[in-house]
């Protein structure tokens, strides 16, 4: 598989996140670069003043070494969080 043909299957990957809407208590993942696996929570979707959604949530963060860490509530602009959180693993609040 090229280059090309990667950069376009992400391309429609992202598509549809876009299209799937996002519900509160839904949870996404992403592994960070030294390994550990965050998990955010999605709090709330609330529109800015301009009219851009953004995803409140809260995340977990495990360590390589299998320490958890609470962090949160965050604040993303929807475009942001789907870039950094990837992987949805739980719908509609389960």
């Amino acid at each position: 598989m090229s280059l090309q043909d990667n950069f376009l299957l992400e391309r429609i990957s992202r598509l549809r996140r876009r299209r799937a809407p996002i519900a509160v208590g839904e949870q996404f993942k992403c592994i960070d670069s030294d390994r550990g696996v965050k998990t955010a929570k999605v709090l709330s979707i609330v529109e800015d003043f301009l009219g851009i959604p953004h995803v409140q949530y809260t995340v977990t963060i495990k360590a390589h070494c299998d320490t958890l860490l609470h962090e949160g509530p965050r604040l993303l602009a929807l475009e942001a969080f789907f870039e950094a959180y990837s992987k949805r693993i739980t719908t509609r609040g389960k």
